[in-house]
């Protein structure tokens, strides 16, 4: 898992950026212009391991008993650590007309996506960091353990309302690579006088076959996803703009040589802690992980879902007034990600210059302030660079976690 993250996460220090949502500007309507729209994404979260504990985790150094001790102590039932980065491309060509109505243009779009979701069990991190001892006549609990990482690409096609920016597409899905394991009824007991540990394992997973090279192509897929902008005007005569998106809504089934497992089982061991069996190299060991677990594995097709998404969002309007409210909420249907909700303040000095500063709570993590920066030239060009996690980029310590967003929209 360790491999998965730093895939995930490689990709934030190169951007030198940071944010989690998409942008909550209504930048206008195109009418008879084509636009091109270029959008970077990414960012990772938790609810209770801070960035001095993550950074070591995923980039190395050595986790001292205090960093341990620290982050044992913040968790509770549920213990989240997520991710997503994606690299988008979308454009829009008013002049093809789907359905022969002038008011609907092509919309066609391209994005490279990781979705990472994962859930600790607080005996799970408890018997990883500290090993069995603490648990000598004592029984830890194993089960909700969880993790899931999907890559793959969307190649997307669609239309959209040139009045309202609406729009739905249909994406076929490639699949280069993923897994996804979770445990129930699961325990781990040590009894002292018998010199004894008990381990019961139950639970399944699936895995790709290969996890490289970057484009590993092992699944195909389909999903669909709507935007509609609905556009009011406010008692004072104000444009206002609440855009409802749903996202996602499909599958990838994964080739004949995903590796399925399941294990039910129990197993008792004698002269046996749990430290010496995780510093073991499975690889060059002469037991057999799979075999002494009691693991399962079939080699076959497996399919999943998407990370559902729906999102309700009070946008600013670009042409509105200088001083503007943004909220909204997100879920993703993911049994690690917590409903996210976000308030702020939009201000726009000029029509050049435009930023805006929330707070937000949920989703992988809990509060954070995110805060951007746009930039407009002559209703040509719009830029915009911002982060959801203005803590996270700059603390270690009172930070969990960091993101980077980029946006840039070109009026051709």
């Amino acid at each position: 898992m360790k491999t998965i993250f730093f895939l995930v996460i490689a990709l934030l220090p190169v951007l030198k950026l940071n944010s989690q949502e998409h942008l909550r500007i209504f930048e206008d309507t195109l009418n008879e212009t084509p636009l091109l729209r270029i959008s970077s994404m990414n960012y990772y979260g938790s609810n209770r391991f801070n960035n001095q504990f993550m950074d070591k985790f995923l980039f190395g150094g050595n986790i001292d008993q205090a960093l341990k001790d620290n982050n044992l102590n913040r968790l509770k039932s549920a213990n989240s650590i997520g991710a997503e980065a994606e690299q988008r491309i979308d454009s829009y060509t008013p002049t093809i007309n789907p359905f022969k109505k002038e008011k609907y243009g092509l919309m066609l779009s391209f994005s490279d996506n990781h979705f990472l979701s994962a859930s600790i069990p607080k005996d799970v991190y408890a018997v990883a960091m500290y090993g069995n001892a603490s648990y000598v006549g004592d029984t830890a609990d194993l089960s909700f353990a969880h993790a899931q990482y999907q890559h793959y690409q969307k190649f997307s096609a669609g239309f959209y309302e040139q009045k309202t920016m609406s729009s739905i597409q249909l994406s076929f899905i490639t699949g280069s690579k993923g897994f996804d394991f979770y445990s129930s009824g699961s325990f781990l007991s040590t009894n002292a006088a018998l010199d004894t540990v008990e381990l019961s394992l139950r639970g399944q997973g699936f895995s790709t076959d290969r996890f490289s090279p970057y484009w590993a192509f092992q699944g195909t897929g389909f999903c669909l996803d709507l935007s509609y902008n609905f556009i009011f005007a406010s008692k004072q005569g104000k444009q206002q703009i609440v855009n409802f998106r749903v996202g996602n809504v499909g599958a990838i089934f994964w080739n004949k040589n995903s590796k399925n497992f399941t294990v039910d089982s129990t197993t008792i061991y004698t002269g046996f802690d749990v430290k010496d069996f995780i510093g073991q190299d499975s690889i060059n060991d002469s037991w057999n992980f799979e075999d002494t677990l009691g693991i399962l594995k079939r080699i076959g097709r497996y399919g999943e879902a998407l990370p559902l998404e729906l999102s309700i969002d009070k946008l600013a309007d670009i042409r509105g007034n200088k001083v503007q409210a943004i909220f909204g909420f997100k879920a993703i249907l993911t049994q690690d990600y917590r409903p996210y909700v976000y308030g702020g303040v939009y201000y726009q000095p000029n029509a050049a210059f435009s930023g805006s500063t929330y707070l937000s709570y949920g989703g992988f993590a809990g509060i954070r302030w995110g805060l951007y920066l746009n930039y407009r030239v002559q209703d040509k060009i719009f830029l915009s660079l911002g982060t959801a996690d203005m803590i996270g980029n700059i603390s270690k310590n009172y930070g969990f976690g960091r993101s980077a967003n980029l946006l840039a929209t070109f009026k051709l």
